[in-house]
């Protein structure tokens, strides 16, 4: 209950305070560890409450880069819809057009929105530890009693500290950070073919530099105690990158989308359809019921959606097929 008082004091409450209290026992509990071995680091317990976090996080990241990556398996198929409506913006071909796509996402086992739900849900995670972060001496109050004897510093730095827009030993946080956001961006991209007129390619490309920018800003206004964190989060996320890449690159993508196949319609079965076709029912429900529309809208259908689950013939090896095809002309 006293833990609980002390997150509702420093404005942690509301519906994040459970992740606060539970994050705040689990960086206590690493302070008291290094202390009693005579490590009074706190900046060394935030790299390290860090590293716990993402492993925390790690099923939920799986499953987002699993997503990701067969969405970037569709991807060919799917730009190659956009491209075919591109200048139909008549209610039948955009009926169409939705109706074309979703038979690949269910060829495939996924949908658009696959890796954003996830997101959504590590979102509230992620502030409840930078709530965590940001009252460390709230959640440790041992750190108070030691500061008289330890001072609450990382190798020589005021962990209270902004590094502000002045050259000083403070400023290697912001670099760091972001040096470690631009790595994870690009590496995340380095095995994504992307076709430069799709939809959003231009965005994709930005966020690139804009986030390790905006990362960098931000470990410059706020303390450094802060800054490591969103630096060591920074520098595991591209080392996780680096190996989901190599495992994606070493894997049967045919299984993992006969797999994802198979759990998808178990799901569609159990719970009914998912929230991409309930767009789809909305959207169709709100069209006008003329004949002529439906006519023209059930003239063309998309071929050759069936799946060959084996690895000379199946889904994946047809799109990096497609893939080879389009980066040699």
């Amino acid at each position: 209950m006293m833990f609980l008082a002390q997150a509702q004091s420093a404005g942690n409450g509301g519906i994040l305070a459970p992740f606060v209290i539970i994050f705040g026992w689990i960086i206590k509990a690493i302070y008291s560890g290094l202390a009693a071995m005579g490590i009074y680091n706190v900046g060394l317990c935030i790299i390290l409450f860090t590293l716990v976090s993402k492993l925390i996080l790690l099923p939920l990241t799986m499953k987002q880069q699993r997503s990701m990556k067969i969405n970037q398996v569709a991807q060919p198929e799917i730009n190659k819809i956009t491209k075919k409506y591109r200048n139909k913006r008549d209610q039948a071909s955009m009926m169409k057009q939705n109706e074309e796509m979703q038979k690949v996402y269910e060829k495939y086992g996924t949908s658009p929105t696959g890796g954003c739900a996830t997101t959504l849900i590590q979102f509230p995670i992620i502030m409840a530890l930078y709530y965590v972060i940001r009252g460390v001496e709230i959640y440790i109050p041992q750190i108070a009693q030691d500061a008289q004897f330890h001072p609450n510093s990382f190798f020589g730095m005021d962990l209270n500290s902004a590094p502000g827009f002045r050259l000083t030993p403070l400023m290697i946080i912001p670099v760091l950070s972001f040096i470690f956001q631009f790595l994870s961006a690009k590496t995340s991209m380095a095995s994504t073919q992307t076709d430069e007129n799709a939809p959003g390619a231009g965005m994709t490309k930005s966020m690139m530099y804009t986030m390790p920018l905006m990362s960098f800003v931000m470990c410059i206004t706020l303390p450094i105690g802060i800054g490591i964190y969103w630096t060591a989060s920074a520098l595991f996320q591209y080392i996780q990158q680096i190996a989901f890449n190599y495992y994606y690159d070493h894997t049967n993508m045919d299984k993992i989308i006969e797999k994802s196949r198979e759990k998808a319609a178990k799901k569609k079965k159990k719970k009914g359809p998912s929230l991409y076709e309930k767009m789809l029912g909305t959207q169709a429900t709100t069209q006008p019921e003329d004949s002529n529309i439906k006519k023209v809208a059930g003239t063309k259908s998309t071929k050759n959606v069936t799946y060959s689950g084996n690895s000379k013939g199946g889904i994946a090896s047809k799109a990096n097929a497609m893939n080879k095809n389009k980066g040699g002309k």
